[in-house]
C-alpha cells in the first residue's frame, strides 16, 4: 500500500496547488474566489457504490472415470464505495474508487476471481501466508483493496488527462480485468480531439487485476521484467455515423506487441456490424505473429435482441505438438494486463486456439410488454472447430447457456438486479486439461447467481 499513499499524496499535492493558484492572485488567500473553487469540487462530486452478492457451481468432468467433480464452489460478497469530484477551475479534479470482497463460503478453486486470491502476483504465485498449503484451494484472502485513485485533468473543450491508479479511458489497444471491480494501471493517459480524430497515449508501470491487493509490474512470457507498458490509439467517426479504430501497444523491455483495427457501423435497419482484427506479436510465445478476425452483429426488434458474431484464430506456437492460443493483452500471462477485447460469448471458452474457427449465436427476450417489466430472459450458444493436434482428436467444442435477470422494481431493493446464468460446456475431443491444446478443458457444468444492489450517497 506504500505506493498506494505515496500516489494519493501526490494527487492531493496537485489538488492543493490548482485550488491555491487562483488563490494566490487574490489578497484573501481564503476569499471568495478559494470558496468558489472549493465549491466547484464538493457540488458537482458524486459518492456511489454497490454491495453485490455472487454465488458460483462449476463442475469439471475428470477423466478417464467421466465424474463431474468441484471446480470452482463459493459464495462470495462485494462492497464498494466511489468518490468522483468536480473539476476545479474546469481544469482539475480527483477520482477515488475503494472496494472489499470476502468468500462468504470456498470449496473450490481459490483462483475464482470475486475475492482476493492471496499469492502476490500472477506470475511468481507465491503464498503471502504461510498457512496456506494449496495456492489453487487454500490462498484465499478477504479484505479491501482499491480500484482507482487518480488526478483528472480537462484542458478546454478538447484535452483530458489521469494520473495515478486509473482506467483506461481515451483510445488505445488496453482494456483491464473485471471481477465487480475493474483492474488497475499505475501511471497516466492523455487524450484529446483533432480534428475528427480522437486520440490517446497512456503509459503505464505496473498493474493489477481486481483480485490482488497490490499493483505488481509487467513480465515477458520468460518471466523477466519488461519495462513500462505504452499504447497509443485513434478513432475517427465519418459523416455517415461510422468509425475507424486503431491502435498499438508495446513493452519497453519487452519483445512483445500488440495492435487492432475496428470498423464500427449501424445500418437504417438497426443492424449493428462490426468487422475486428486484433494482433499479437511475442516471439517467445509464437512461431510467428498471433492474430484473430472477428465479425461482430447485432439487432433488436420488438421486444427481442439478436446477437450473430464469429472469430477465426491464428497462433502457432512453432511446435506441432502444442497448440497455441491468442489473448489480447500485452503480457501472456493472465492477470498481467488485459487489451481493448470486445469479444465476450460467456459460455466458458474462449474458442481462440490456433486454426480455430468459432461461431456464436444469442437472442433475449424483455417481458415488459405482458406484464414482466424489469424481467428479460434468453438462450446463447456457441461452436468451434478447426484446430488439430498430432495423437489426439482434432478440436470439437461447443456450449450453450440459458439465462435471466430482474431489476427489482419498488421496495427497499429497488433497482437492485437479480440474474442467473447456466451454461453447459462440452469437449468432443480426448484431449486432456490444458494439452495439447493449451486453452482447453474437459465438459462443465457452470451456474451463477447474482444479486446486484447499487446505492448512492450523493
Amino acid at each position: 500500500m506504500d505506493k498506494f499513499f505515496k500516489v494519493s499524496a501526490i494527487t492531493a499535492a496537485v489538488m492543493g496547488a490548482v485550488v491555491a493558484a487562483p488563490a494566490m492572485a487574490n489578497e484573501d488567500p481564503m476569499g471568495p474566489a478559494y470558496a468558489a473553487e472549493v465549491t466547484e469540487f464538493f457540488s458537482e462530486s458524486t459518492i456511489s457504490g454497490n454491495l453485490n452478492f455472487w454465488m458460483r457451481a462449476r463442475d469439471r468432468e475428470d477423466k478417464p472415470d467421466g465424474t463431474m467433480k468441484t471446480n470452482l464452489d463459493h459464495g462470495s460478497i462485494f462492497a464498494n464505495l466511489g468518490f468522483n469530484s468536480g473539476y476545479v477551475g474546469g481544469v482539475a479534479g480527483l477520482d477515488a474508487v475503494i472496494y472489499s470482497t470476502f468468500d462468504m463460503w470456498q470449496n473450490g478453486g481459490a483462483d475464482h476471481e470475486m475475492n482476493f486470491w492471496g499469492v502476490n502476483n500472477p506470475y511468481d504465485k507465491k503464498p503471502k501466508d504461510s498457512g496456506c498449503k494449496d495456492i489453487w484451494t487454500d490462498c484465499t484472502d478477504n479484505g479491501v483493496s482499491f480500484a482507482t485513485a487518480a488526478a483528472k485533468f480537462k484542458f478546454g473543450e478538447s484535452g483530458t488527462a489521469k494520473l495515478g491508479y486509473f482506467q483506461p479511458s481515451v483510445p488505445s489497444s488496453l482494456g483491464v480485468n473485471w471481477s465487480f471491480a475493474p483492474g488497475t494501471y499505475l501511471g497516466g493517459e492523455v487524450g484529446g480531439k483533432v480534428g475528427g480524430f480522437d486520440l490517446g497515449l497512456v503509459v503505464a508501470t505496473e498493474y493489477k487485476a481486481p483480485w490482488f491487493k497490490s499493483t505488481y509490474e509487467f513480465q515477458t512470457t520468460n518471466g523477466k521484467d519488461a519495462g513500462t507498458l505504452y499504447s497509443v490509439g485513434g478513432r475517427y467517426t465519418l459523416d455517415n455515423g461510422i468509425s475507424l479504430d486503431a491502435a498499438y501497444g508495446g513493452l519497453s523491455d519487452g519483445d512483445r506487441w500488440n495492435a487492432h483495427f475496428k470498423v464500427k457501423g449501424t445500418t437504417e435497419g438497426g443492424l449493428y456490424w462490426s468487422p475486428q482484427l486484433y494482433i499479437v506479436d511475442d516471439s517467445e510465445q509464437y512461431d510467428s505473429t498471433a492474430f484473430q478476425l472477428a465479425l461482430l452483429t447485432s439487432i433488436s426488434s420488438g421486444q427481442y435482441s439478436y446477437r450473430a458474431e464469429a472469430t477465426y484464430t491464428g497462433a502457432d506456437t512453432g511446435d506441432a505438438n502444442v497448440v497455441g492460443n491468442m489473448s489480447y493483452r500485452l503480457t501472456s500471462q493472465y492477470g498481467g494486463s488485459n487489451g481493448a477485447y470486445e469479444i465476450w460469448w460467456n459460455n466458458r471458452s474462449d474458442f481462440n486456439h490456433d486454426e480455430e474457427l468459432a461461431v456464436f449465436g444469442s437472442v433475449s427476450r424483455d417481458f415488459s410488454d405482458i406484464g414482466g417489466k424489469g424481467f428479460s430472459a434468453g438462450l446463447s450458444a456457441a461452436y468451434g472447430f478447426g484446430s488439430s493436434a498430432p495423437g489426439v482428436d482434432d478440436l470439437t467444442e461447443y456450449a450453450y447457456s440459458v439465462f435471466a435477470n430482474y431489476a427489482i422494481q419498488a421496495g427497499a431493493l429497488k433497482d437492485a438486479h437479480i440474474s442467473f446464468y447456466y451454461t453447459n460446456y462440452y469437449n468432443d475431443t480426448d484431449a486432456g486439461n490444458w494439452a495439447p491444446y493449451t486453452n482447453l478443458f474437459q465438459d462443465e457444468e457452470d451456474f451463477k447467481l447474482v444479486l446486484a444492489i447499487p446505492f448512492s450517497v450523493k
